[in-house]
């Protein structure tokens, strides 16, 4: 009975020492690399005013004089600092983007009923008739980090 008792022992100290020593990887490790923190958009939309549709959805797309100046007025949230922002423009949502605008932080107000800062940049709407382009808004933190875009779409009355 000593001898199974011993074999038994054996066996568990065997099994304990192996398990203890096995190093489950990690499968999240290299997917989950931060490079710091960012600001969050929540949405730009056109105008002086945020417009609804009848179902409650704010409307992203605006229509309005060519060469006409309008406000890019971009909401979000951030827990570091900001330096600047910036808006482009492409023809379509895939298309090559330009320049607009880069903005220093500094004229951002914070709204206590959307608990977003917003920030409104002057653009200059395209030249000529039915003209369509897609508005792209980022905010580039104290890191040098950008947000992820969001886009509204301008379009010239006909």
């Amino acid at each position: 009975m000593k001898l199974f008792l011993k074999y038994i022992i054996t066996c568990l100290a065997a099994a304990c020492l192996l398990t203890s020593c096995y190093d489950e990887p990690d499968l999240f490790d290299d997917l989950l690399v931060s490079n710091g923190k960012v600001a969050q958009i929540a949405v730009v939309w056109l105008g002086d005013a945020k417009v609804y549709n009848a179902a409650g959805v704010l409307q992203t797309t605006t229509t309005v004089d060519s060469l006409s100046t309008v406000n890019v007025n971009i909401e979000y949230t951030s827990e570091v600092g900001v330096k600047e922002f910036r808006v482009y423009s492409a023809p379509t949502a895939t298309g090559a983007q330009t320049l607009l605008a880069t903005v220093p932080a500094g004229a951002q107000k914070y709204d206590a009923e959307l608990r977003n800062y917003v920030m409104k940049v002057p653009v200059t709407a395209p030249k000529g008739k039915n003209v369509t382009s897609v508005i792209f808004a980022e905010v580039v933190a104290d890191n040098s980090l950008a947000s992820s875009q969001k886009t509204a779409t301008l379009k010239t009355k006909p």
